[in-house]
């Protein structure tokens, strides 16, 4: 049902065998000495119809009240098996209980068994009382646990129903009678007696003796073998009737028939050596005399072990699954070997007590049945089946139950490894990582022109995913530099007309800036006012319940007032300053400095409030404000707000004058670009030449002092940003353009890294030849050109191919070198947040339960959290592919190249985003330092 699987029932071999057409063998039934009917199967030839193999003996089931009678039937059967020499494999749920049963076949144990016996036999004999089932008063001191039954309360037993018979149980007068309750003939005699006086010998099968585990498995067949063994110990070894002989054995009888005239006789089965053995002396034995007489005592075992009836199995508890149950039965009749088992339960079983044990407990109890008297209802037996089946159907539904959480997770799993798979064999990636930069810029595009702010982080966002950065000699814009180049409205101008250009647009710059931090810094203070007069609450709060806790008649409190003034700061978490005599006035009077303190609060908190706030701008500014924040605690918050924001003005009024200026005074900014243009000067400015000017502009230099060389030094500063200006080109634009407009920037990006590692990989491969390239570099080719073209010029010198061809052949390495970096971009954020992903869902799978408590149905909320959860982690691969597309640079250009790639995925790293920045990167690393001769 789990795995939606066909199952087929195969019949054993014997009865395969016999129910087939022409079959040698046909299936009989008969009775046996308890009247069981039983199946064997007998030589279609025979007359007689004698059993040749057995089908196995599964006796009803013996249950009895205690779990004390029910041990004490099992040992009785065992002795009275162990007598005669038949094999028993005693089986147990558990190594405790193995342990229990071992003890019971002690000496000691087996003769206080052996006088319980007795002593039950003779009352009933002598009172002439037939056993009817009901308990009997004169021997209710036997039903004791027979591990606290004591000799004296035996003999009182004896004395009290004044019957005659020693207590001895090996006394000859009491031989007779146990031989008849244990089903014996005289002949066992001496067996009994030895059980009797020395227990039964027997060996115990756990996890404890798992290095003799297989040896003490191949003995369990042998003459009078007990074993006890848990039901999952000893499995896999066969066990044979009569036990297996040592190896030293068989091949001593093999030299003895090599020796006397058998070619082969290592091939021949065990009755035809013994056959063969028949006619020899004891001279052709030679020295191997005793491991020929071993052989055949063997031989003779094995024959008596299949006579009593084979191995028999003693289940001492019915466990949960029927299935266990039933590996334990199959120990026994194994390839048409005879064999038996039964199963002995008590209604103190865990099973029993489970569905029904106690119930049936009462009745017993009402009617006064007794512990020794064994229930063989076939009612109970199949009740006890229906118990073992609802256990197994309520195992299965917790199974099948988990089985539909792990479905949960496997469906996400085959889709991830599906993507996955086709990321490793596509030859292509292109469309597919363009298809996740376009659903994404079309989800944020909306977004961010639904934003108060203005579109700005849209912008913001576009230059952390595709910088400006340098290809083929020339600078590539963001769409941000898109943007600027755009408004000032010609793609080339002579110096005279960039001067006044590029000089409005840092202006206009700084001007959206200032526009921007001024509504931000607005928004800033309110929220920063709100939070203030909420923290002022809940600290008014504390303080009321401090000042209520104060209790001025507990002579008991022995705080001093600088104790009170230290809980109280704590208290309120504050570095609230309280002054000796307001401290005192604490322990004295409390609420005669209510006020005083409250105000104090007040002011700490607008203190630190004012303190942060004045910090944040700081930070965003790089500048200082020149604000001191204890001059400002007290006045109204508005008027700090004023003086905020006039603040922030004065320093972008000054920004102005010192990089824009005026026509008497220019600034920094007109002065640099006075200097940069000064070349250009009678010529045109192409675009590439206006974007280094406009990549120069926020560019700046200031003196600083290292502290650590004590020199003085030049830092670049950064004196304006873009940003907030190309905001402004954005507004009031329809939502659709922006995005066929970003779209078409990002494509036009992709198409220029593509023809740029494509020249690149053609001015390397220089002279070589086509045939020069991996397999697969020259199968995209062949695609791309044509099998006919492909043929003709991939012998041809690079060099010597038509120009057109040749961009053809660039186009296509181009598109194989980016599809290389794009199956390792996509292979490593996939393998990144799935396995993260896998975490957080083993932490959801742990916590589901709890909603059961809300009256909901955890596999319910599990599947619909992990939608959510698996539609989010679709969304990131889906960002971060789009975020580091553009990023994304091998560490060793040649390596990325289809052309000469031989490996599978190269190395490849996140190459740092160049903003606004037209210089040449700095060499990495150190340079290294020469060593002295």
């Amino acid at each position: 049902t789990i795995y939606d699987l066909e199952a087929l029932a195969i019949p054993s071999n014997m009865d395969y065998e016999a129910a087939r057409e022409e079959s040698v063998f046909e299936t009989l039934q008969d009775r046996d000495e308890f009247n069981y009917k039983y199946t064997y199967y007998a030589y279609v030839s025979d007359p007689l119809r004698k059993p040749s193999f057995w089908k196995r003996k599964d006796y009803p089931d013996v249950i009895y009240r205690s779990e004390d009678a029910k041990l004490r039937a099992i040992v009785q059967e065992v002795m009275a098996y162990h007598v005669i020499g038949r094999p028993i494999l005693l089986g147990t749920t558990s190594v405790e209980l193995s342990e229990r049963i071992s003890g019971r076949l002690q000496g000691a144990m087996v003769r206080k068994l052996a006088q319980t016996l007795l002593i039950r036999d003779t009352w009933f004999e002598q009172t002439g009382t037939a056993e009817d089932g009901r308990q009997i008063k004169e021997l209710l001191p036997l039903a004791k646990p027979l591990d606290d039954l004591k000799t004296p309360e035996m003999r009182q037993v004896i004395k009290d129903s004044d019957l005659d018979m020693p207590l001895a149980p090996n006394d000859e007068a009491n031989l007779p009678r146990l031989l008849r309750i244990l089903g014996l003939l005289a002949e066992h005699t001496e067996r009994l007696i030895s059980v009797l006086q020395s227990g039964i010998p027997h060996e115990v099968l756990n996890a404890r003796k798992h290095t003799e585990e297989s040896q003490i498995i191949a003995g369990a067949g042998a003459f009078g073998a007990v074993t006890i063994a848990t039901n999952m110990a000893g499995r896999g070894v066969d066990i044979k009737l009569g036990g297996e002989i040592a190896e030293e054995i068989l091949a001593s009888v093999n030299r003895v028939l090599k020796r006397n005239g058998y070619d082969e006789p290592y091939e021949m089965t065990e009755e035809a050596r013994l056959a063969a053995l028949k006619p020899l002396s004891e001279a052709d034995f030679g020295i191997y005399g005793t491991e020929i007489e071993y052989f055949r005592k063997h031989m003779e075992e094995k024959k008596r072990v299949r006579v009593l009836g084979g191995l028999h199995v003693i289940g001492s508890e019915r466990h949960e699954a029927r299935r266990i149950d039933n590996q334990l039965r199959g120990r026994a009749a194994r390839q048409g070997d005879p064999g038996s088992s039964r199963f002995y339960l008590s209604l103190e079983d865990e099973l029993m007590i489970r569905f029904g044990g106690q119930q049936m407990e009462s009745m017993l109890e009402r009617l006064n049945v007794d512990e020794a008297m064994p229930i063989t209802n076939q009612l109970v037996s199949r009740i006890v089946e229906q118990s073992q089946s609802r256990v197994e159907g309520a195992n299965f539904d917790v199974r099948k139950h988990l089985l539909e959480y792990d479905d949960v997770l496997n469906t996400q799993r085959e889709r991830i490894y599906s993507q996955r798979d086709r990321i490793l064999t596509k030859d292509d990636l292109s469309e597919d990582v363009t298809g996740m930069l376009r659903d994404e810029t079309q989800r944020r595009v909306p977004e961010a022109l639904d934003d108060e702010e203005g579109p700005w982080k849209l912008l913001s966002w576009l230059e952390q995913i595709q910088p400006a950065f340098p290809l083929g000699g020339r600078i590539f814009p963001s769409y941000t530099l898109r943007l600027l180049l755009d408004s000032l409205g010609a793609a080339a101008m002579s110096a005279e007309e960039a001067q006044p250009a590029l000089l409005a647009l840092a202006e206009r710059a700084i001007q959206a800036e200032a526009a921007h931090l001024h509504n931000a810094v607005d928004e800033l203070l309110e929220n920063n006012w709100a939070n203030m007069q909420k923290l002022v609450t809940e600290r008014m709060e504390l303080l009321d319940i401090f000042l209520d806790s104060l209790d001025l008649e507990d002579e008991t409190d022995t705080r001093n007032p600088s104790q009170l003034a230290q809980e109280l700061t704590e208290m309120l978490r504050l570095p609230l300053q309280i002054a000796p005599d307001v401290a005192q006035q604490l322990r004295d009077d409390p609420y005669a400095v209510s006020d005083q303190l409250r105000t104090a609060v007040k002011e700490v908190i607008q203190a630190l409030t004012i303190t942060r706030l004045i910090g944040a701008v700081e930070r965003v500014l790089k500048d200082s404000l020149d604000l001191a924040p204890n001059d400002l605690v007290g006045k109204k918050w508005d008027h700090l707000a004023d003086q905020i924001l006039d603040a922030i003005q004065k320093i972008y009024a000054d920004r102005l004058t010192q990089y824009i200026g005026d026509e008497a005074n220019p600034g920094q900014i007109a002065r640099d670009l006075q200097t940069n243009l000064a070349k250009y000067v009678g010529r045109q400015l192409a675009e590439q030449d206006l974007l280094g000017m406009i990549l120069a502009i926020p560019q700046g230099r200031r003196q600083a002092f290292d502290k650590k060389t004590h020199k003085r030094v030049w830092q670049s500063t950064s004196r304006l940003t873009y940003i907030h200006a190309a905001a402004v080109e954005l507004e009031h634009r329809d939502p659709e353009e922006i995005t066929s407009s970003v779209l078409a920037h990002l494509e036009q990006a992709q198409a220029a890294i593509r023809a740029e590692w494509g020249q690149t990989e053609i001015s390397r491969l220089g002279n070589a030849t086509l045939t020069e390239l991996s397999p697969e570099a020259q199968a995209g080719l062949a695609q791309s050109l044509g099998e006919h073209v492909f043929t003709t010029i991939k012998a041809q010198p690079l060099n010597a191919i038509d120009a057109n061809i040749q961009n053809q052949i660039g186009d296509e390495l181009g598109r194989q070198s980016l599809t290389i970096i794009y199956r390792e971009l996509l292979l490593n954020v996939i393998s990144n947040l799935w396995i993260e992903y896998l975490t957080e869902m083993e932490a959801l799978r742990v916590a589901i339960g709890l909603e059961a408590y809300a009256q909901r149905d955890p596999l319910v909320q599990y599947k619909t959290r992990a939608f959510e959860m698996f539609t989010n982690l679709l969304r990131d691969m889906r960002i971060s592919v789009a975020t580091r597309m553009f990023t994304f640079r091998p560490r060793n250009m040649s390596d990325a190249q289809a052309g000469v790639q031989k490996a599978a995925v190269p190395e490849i790293k996140a190459a740092a985003p160049q903003p606004h920045s037209a210089q040449k990167p700095a060499e990495s690393g150190k340079k290294k330092r020469r060593r002295r001769k």
